[in-house]
């Protein structure tokens, strides 16, 4: 029998984080390239003007109107259908749970400007002072 006389080799007990960090990067780039895909409300053609940002400490409350003049409600990622009575019953209810919240109008850009004024009015009736309207920007080169 051979014996080996030497010095043993000693166990190596770091923890190989290559693989973590290769996983960490994947999830990096598959949330990048979702996020813009998260995109509340229903599809809806904005009007076009000279908009400035507006901050947003939270998320606001969006309530869309489609080119038929039917609200929804957004609740997360569920766009539900309201009556213009039921949208005020629930934004008191929001508003009440939460008085910092902002409510945005999100319309599409061939809705008569009656169905958004009607909305808005309906918002503000309640006490609601932050509110505001969606808008798409237009090019600076136009």
């Amino acid at each position: 029998m051979i014996y080996r006389i030497g010095k043993r080799k000693k166990l190596n007990a770091d923890i190989n984080v290559v693989p973590y960090i290769d996983v960490m990067l994947v999830l990096l780039i598959i949330f990048m390239v979702l996020s813009p895909l998260l995109i509340q409300g229903i599809e809806v053609n904005l009007p076009i003007t000279d908009t400035t940002k507006m901050s947003v400490s939270s998320e606001p409350l969006v309530i869309s109107i489609d080119r038929q003049g039917g609200y929804f409600i957004n609740l997360g990622e569920e766009q539900l259908p309201i009556s213009l009575m039921e949208l005020k019953n629930k934004a008191k209810i929001i508003y009440q749970a939460n008085p910092d919240i902002e409510i945005v109008f999100k319309s599409d850009a061939n809705v008569p400007f009656d169905y958004v004024a009607k909305g808005m009015a309906g918002i503000q009736s309640l006490g609601i002072q932050k509110i505001g309207i969606i808008t798409s920007g237009y090019d600076s080169e136009s």
